[in-house]
């Protein structure tokens, strides 16, 4: 079905007040925009008034007095006086009758189905508000994210669930979550307002463990943060079975995530699904630097809905970059991407690409626990190649660098305010940006 165009007719009949125009969404829809208008509008004696509202399955999905003129609903922003739904079903356009100056008024109405797309979502998967210890509001922090670029936000404040909702911020998908944060451990529980029926105060894994169990029976989707971090690293048994995904990036690339990188490639290659994920862990700017998005997750999903976005993550379609600039780096054999699984047979071509591989970043290519392909960028710019799979397991890329001139000198200078002790310390090469795998069996 494509977009439509309707004209209906309201009269002056006083014993119709409500005009019911059922609409069938097609498949697919991620969003519904309805613009409508109505003629004559003003007259000598007064100005007709036709209120738009929505229903489905007789119950209201909102409405509108007829100053707004154009209305949006999706699952993740909808028109204020509309709530977040997704579009499916049949939908009922209600024109609701108010005063009217003439025998009829023309109604004039243009829906437009907004199919949902598969493609990689951009967001940061971890940020705090003023409801933990952040310095914003979560509105204003949704729409510092959009003003990156962002796409989507996981509002994680710690041990605080956005029990109430959070806000609908046209252009970026808010999801909502709760670090759960000990001595011992941090973890994101993400995808539900209330994770958890009773508090989060705990002493030992065993309690934690239960929590967690608590909040994937709730649809929770379970990620471990920076598990070896200098300062609050997790201090319990780290298990990959414990968790859904890594936060392998936490911040800039640094001697912290290289440890919790090499710890996710060694779960991979003994065969555990575990997600890759970078996250922010964005409280407030430094200096004048909003650190969002710094790292980025990009998400291979089937819409911006927070649901597929996570559904997404749980199923290992991700890619993560220390920040947007430095791009997302794409894997994919045939119709197969980042998550899929292909049937082994030695002969597969798998596709890698990078929107923006830097001069002297080292592109490195791993099947089965082995580098299979490496190149270094002799100058910035796009880069492709094919490669094929030498014995069954994870296929996926990274790309490693580390800080020069300039940026090694602004790095110090960052990591001497977070973290001093690893400060102008000589290092070696970090990872900047890896993909989750394409599994071969």
């Amino acid at each position: 079905m494509s977009n439509q165009s309707m004209r209906l007719i309201v009269t002056s009949d006083e014993d119709k007040l409500v005009y019911h125009n059922p609409v069938r969404i097609p498949d697919g829809t991620e969003c519904v925009k309805i613009a409508y208008d109505y003629f004559p509008e003003k007259t000598d004696r007064g100005r007709n008034e036709i209120d738009l509202a929505l229903a489905c399955g007789g119950k209201d999905i909102g409405t509108r007095g007829s100053d707004v003129k154009f209305i949006e609903v999706s699952a993740f922003y909808s028109t204020d006086g509309f709530v977040r739904v997704r579009p499916e079903g049949v939908w009922d356009i209600l024109l609701i009758r108010g005063k009217i100056f003439t025998p009829e008024v023309e109604v004039r109405l243009e829906i437009e189905f907004v199919p949902a797309k598969r493609r990689y979502y951009r967001g940061d998967t971890h940020a705090h508000t003023v409801n933990s210890d952040g310095n914003r509001t979560t509105e204003n922090l949704l729409k510092k994210a959009r003003s990156k670029g962002l796409e989507y936000l996981m509002i994680t404040d710690h041990n605080r669930p956005a029990v109430y909702g959070l806000p609908a911020v046209k252009g970026i998908t808010a999801v909502p979550g709760v670090e759960t944060t000990y001595y011992k451990g941090h973890a994101n529980f993400w995808g539900t307002e209330k994770p958890y029926d009773g508090s989060f105060a705990l002493n030992t894994l065993e309690e934690w463990r239960k929590l967690r169990d608590e909040a994937r029976s709730n649809g929770a989707v379970i990620c471990v943060n920076h598990p070896f971090c200098s300062m609050c690293p997790w201090r319990w048994e780290l298990d990959a079975d414990d968790f859904d995904a890594v936060e392998v990036l936490n911040g800039p690339a640094r001697l912290d995530t290289q440890k919790a990188t090499e710890w996710w490639e060694e779960r991979i290659k003994e065969g555990k699904r575990l997600t890759p994920v970078g996250g922010s862990d964005y409280h407030r700017n430094y200096f004048v630097v909003c650190t969002l998005g710094m790292p980025t997750t990009y998400v291979y999903s089937e819409s911006r809905s927070f649901e597929d976005i996570l559904k997404a993550i749980k199923e290992g379609r991700t890619a993560v970059s220390v920040s947007g600039r430095h791009g997302l780096i794409e894997i994919r054999c045939g119709a197969a991407a980042v998550g899929d699984t292909v049937c082994f047979t030695g002969k597969e071509s798998v596709e890698v690409s990078v929107k923006k591989l830097k001069r002297g970043e080292r592109l490195v290519i791993i099947s089965g626990g082995e580098i299979i392909y490496e190149h270094t960028a002799k100058r910035t710019g796009g880069f492709s190649v094919s490669v094929t799979p030498v014995k069954p397991g994870a296929v996926y890329a990274k790309i490693m660098n580390r800080y020069r001139g300039l940026r090694r000198l602004l790095f110090d200078i960052v990591l001497s305010v977070m973290l001093p002790s690893q400060a102008f310390k000589k290092h070696g090469e970090f990872t900047f940006a890896l993909t989750a795998p394409i599994w071969f069996k």
